[in-house]
């Protein structure tokens, strides 16, 4: 390769010899900055991008960490009512032994039973309802006592579209009425899962 000569450069009056190393100092400095610098900055700041997401996952898991805790207790106490909740509702095995109970509450109350008669279950998303059409005679005290004592059982039962009728008075001068309702219990259905319905 043969050897740069600038000899010319002595040719050149001071003022053209600065600004020609002005011009090769703009051109280096141009080349850095387009190909090294640029690129360089560039990366940096797709870097600090990422850092900066990532900061910003780090301070959100942090919080869902850090309320961990309450969240497992809220889990834990929901699951105790979930409990509480299903033990009020009697499985298909106690509903013979709950509408027994129901008769026995109703003479305790001193009614007499001119209807009971346990309807087709209606199936819901968890559970099913039972409903019984149920009409009674006796007096407004009575009525009300075992409405009052079907209310307070452990079990969920509700009375539904009561109606009264038939007034008549009996031997002892008490008003006797007719009262005809649906008290509607509930059962938890046991959903199979998909699979075992498939099988079945």
């Amino acid at each position: 390769m043969a050897d740069l000569n600038f000899d010319f450069l002595h040719s050149y009056s001071p003022s053209k010899r600065a600004l020609i190393l002005l011009a090769i100092l703009v051109i280096v400095c141009g080349s850095f900055t387009y190909f090294i610098y640029m690129p360089k900055l560039k990366q940096v700041q797709k870097i600090e991008r990422k850092l900066k997401q990532a900061q910003v996952k780090l301070h959100q898991t942090q919080q869902i960490a850090n309320q961990l805790p309450q969240f497992e207790a809220e889990i834990k106490k929901l699951n105790i009512a979930f409990k509480k909740a299903l033990n009020k509702l009697p499985d298909n095995k106690e509903i013979p032994s709950l509408l027994l109970k129901i008769t026995k509450l109703g003479k305790d109350s001193k009614l007499t039973f001119n209807l009971f008669q346990p309807l087709a279950n209606r199936n819901r998303d968890f559970y099913a309802e039972v409903p019984i059409d149920i009409e009674v005679k006796g007096s407004y005290h009575a009525v009300g006592r075992f409405f009052s004592q079907v209310c307070a059982m452990p079990r969920i039962v509700n009375i539904y579209n009561y109606s009264l009728g038939n007034y008549e008075t009996n031997e002892d001068g008490d008003t006797l009425v007719k009262t005809r309702f649906q008290a509607v219990t509930y059962t938890f259905v046991d959903k199979p899962a998909p699979g075992e319905s498939k099988k079945k």
